[in-house]
């Protein structure tokens, strides 16, 4: 059999030619990277498939239809350099449980076992919770989280604080994407309505990406 030749030039010049055609994105298995200021639907069209995670650059505007999308498919929404970078161990969780309705030990247990070092605290008043939050999340590599039944008050209450951006969510992918969007830096839970799998799924989610800036177009309001 005539052995058939190959132009090792031609070979090059059509990946090349690839290349420079590929959309201006990357992905692993898991992961999609999109470089797009604006990230419409036909960006992620098609591309979703076995992805868990859409990172974005910092100010990138997501809309809503991709927002959906990504909550139906159960995937995270993460803006490239929204976190500041960390050394291991450096993030201080502060924890704080208003009322007595909840034992956070288990979850507190928990999330050690995930290499989050959590400081506990109790209250009996959800307006001295958010107070003490408030004045904890002023200090350096801190994230806070909240464990009330109110948490349509808890929110009100931090969020009157200058320099707290707290949000709240379902499941671990609407957290994050709503951290992400305003650089949530507390976290407000009812843990009797997310059971304890799931909290200990949303809390750990929260505090993946560590600390995180405020996006510039929030800062004279939230930051």
């Amino acid at each position: 059999m005539a052995k058939k030749s190959i132009d090792v030039d031609q070979v090059v010049r059509e990946v090349l030619a690839e290349l420079d055609h590929a959309p201006n994105a990357g992905h692993t298995d898991n992961e999609l990277v999109i470089n797009a200021r604006v990230v419409t639907l036909s960006e992620v069209e098609g591309r979703l498939g076995p992805v868990r995670r859409l990172v974005v650059p910092p100010q990138a505007v997501v809309t809503p239809a991709v927002r959906d999308e990504l909550y139906r498919k159960n995937i995270t929404l993460a803006y490239a350099t929204t976190a500041k970078p960390q050394a291991a161990g450096s993030l201080r969780l502060v924890l704080v449980t208003a009322g007595k309705r909840f034992d956070p030990a288990a979850l507190v247990h928990a999330l050690g076992k995930e290499d989050i070092q959590v400081e506990q605290h109790a209250s009996d008043c959800l307006i001295a919770a958010a107070d003490q939050l408030a004045a904890e999340l002023r200090k350096a590599n801190t994230l806070g989280v909240l464990l009330t039944r109110h948490t349509a008050a808890g929110l009100c209450l931090a969020n009157r604080h200058r320099g707290v951006r707290a949000v709240s969510g379902a499941d671990a992918p609407a957290v994050a994407n709503a951290a992400a969007a305003v650089g949530a830096n507390l976290l407000v839970l009812d843990p009797g309505v997310v059971g304890f799998f799931q909290l200990k799924q949303i809390v750990t989610e929260f505090c993946r990406s560590g600390t995180r800036e405020c996006p510039e177009v929030y800062q004279e309001q939230l930051g």
